[in-house]
């Protein structure tokens, strides 16, 4: 008897549908491609040799639990550009004051404790070195285990790539 499709799978399919930019749709391909549909996909499935141009745009965001932080594993340069430094193995709450309140945080513990998917398009409340309008990223879920989140993996664009 088929398992049923993991649920991360069903929504990265939907965001397929509302996310605008081409760093976005190109990562969500991927993921979706590696995803093997009835679990999370685990670290060890991504090959950043398939994904070359979405690099510069890419975060890889550590998560620990007990006590629950976050840890920029990398940054891609785009990303560090727009900050104007380099937040790479750096921590969210040593990096961002009010950390816990910004919508980058507050998505990113949503999906380390649903394992689901997120998709954020609005105006930027951190501070960017970049003229722009609004930003848009997606955020991807990983899990060693297939269930639990030690990984979340994003793209985000600026709106004038």
């Amino acid at each position: 008897m088929d398992q049923p499709v993991h649920e991360s799978y069903l929504k990265a399919k939907s965001l397929l549908e509302t996310v605008t930019q081409w760093q976005l749709k190109g990562l969500l391909e991927y993921w979706l491609e590696i995803h093997p549909k009835t679990h999370l996909p685990a670290r060890n499935d991504l090959d950043p040799i398939h994904i070359p141009k979405l690099l510069p745009y890419v975060t890889m965001t550590d998560v620990e639990r007990n006590p629950f932080r976050l840890r920029m594993r990398l940054v891609g340069t785009a990303v560090n550009s727009a900050f104007g430094k380099d937040f790479t193995r750096k921590y969210f709450d040593e990096v961002f004051p009010n950390y816990e309140t910004a919508q980058g945080y507050k998505q990113r513990r949503e999906v380390a404790d649903t394992g689901l998917p997120a998709h954020y398009f609005g105006q930027g409340a951190l501070r960017y070195n970049l003229d722009f309008k609004s930003v848009e990223w997606v955020l991807l879920p990983f899990a060693s285990d297939g269930e639990t989140v030690d990984i979340i993996i994003s793209t985000i664009s600026y709106g004038r790539e």
